[in-house]
């Protein structure tokens, strides 16, 4: 697997690191298993990584995983901050398939700002929009 999912019980945000060659399989993948493990978290706080991430996925592979994730029950509810490299962003044709969706999404350069914005955001609890 081309990832890794990690949660924090002190920011009580989860974690999805990216590396190497990610396909759409292990996207799915990635995200069913955060809905069904942290799913009924409220907020949902999730910190999505592709800086080290190449990935392998067609232009409508994105935008279904985009529509996926933000209609799945156990991740539609989350707020996401996508944490990608300045030069590239591997995630945004998901990113605006899961807005278009109503998911509450933002895109970082450094994690700081996305850790920032993740335990404002998530401490409202406004749900996607």
């Amino acid at each position: 697997m081309s990832f890794q999912i990690r949660f924090s019980p002190e920011t009580r945000i989860v974690t999805i690191v990216y590396f190497d060659r990610v396909d759409l399989d292990e996207k799915l993948a990635s995200a069913r298993q955060v809905g069904e493990k942290y799913g009924h978290l409220h907020p949902l706080m999730i910190l999505v990584d592709v800086r080290r991430a190449d990935l392998v996925l067609s232009v409508d592979e994105r935008q279904y995983f985009g529509t996926f994730v933000a209609r799945q029950p156990g991740t539609s509810h989350g707020h996401v901050a996508v944490l990608h490299a300045p030069d590239r962003n591997a995630n945004v044709v998901i990113d605006s398939a899961a807005q278009a969706e109503g998911m509450r999404i933002l895109e970082f350069v450094t994690e700081h700002a996305a850790l920032e914005w993740l335990t404002t955001s998530g401490s409202d609890d406004e749900g996607a929009h």
